[in-house]
């Protein structure tokens, strides 16, 4: 028989530090509810002024998501929270082909004197900008784009294949079974 009296962890050690993680992940929720949002179509190079961009278009890239703002505000060692399904007011206007992944990310970009906590980024225009400029650049963007086009040469390879086996149904077999007098 085993001695069974050897634990690696207590429920109740595991229990209180998922209470504490709540309770940290809580207060960072309401505290970030004062930061500033930035929604991925504010830095849409397809998008016009009236769809919700902000910054120039010189300054703004292709089809950024949400994730990619995240790691942009990771990269300047910003707290930043992302929430993932929220969308842009004005995104209800877009045709469902335009539209952009959802979700926002909230970014604190002062302290509590109102005094930046990155000395490159002081206002909200730059970090867009800062955002527009090296999100090409990012690693994950590369994998999502080239995950996009093996997705696509993938549906492309299956359209001709269904094609190609349909077109091959509907040829006429020829003159079998009738014999010449």
């Amino acid at each position: 028989r085993q001695n069974t009296d050897v634990r690696v962890s207590t429920p109740r050690t595991s229990f209180m530090e998922q209470a504490i993680a709540a309770n940290e992940r809580k207060q960072l929720l309401e505290k970030s509810k004062r930061w500033p949002c930035f929604y991925p179509i504010f830095i849409t190079k397809d998008r016009s002024v009236a769809q919700g961009r902000k910054i120039p278009k010189a300054d703004c890239c292709d089809n950024p998501t949400s994730l990619e703002l995240a790691h942009i505000a990771s990269a300047l060692k910003l707290p930043h929270v992302m929430e993932r399904f929220k969308l842009h007011p004005r995104s209800f206007m877009l045709k469902p082909n335009q539209m952009v992944l959802p979700g926002r990310v909230r970014v604190q970009l002062w302290n509590d004197n109102k005094e930046p906590l990155n000395k490159q980024i002081p206002t909200r225009e730059a970090f867009m900008k800062f955002a527009g400029k090296n999100i090409p650049q990012l690693k994950i963007r590369h994998q999502r784009i080239a995950h996009a086009q093996a997705q696509e040469k993938a549906r492309q390879a299956a359209i001709e294949k269904a094609q190609a086996k349909k077109s091959g149904k509907n040829k006429k077999k020829g003159r079998k079974g009738k014999k010449k007098r």
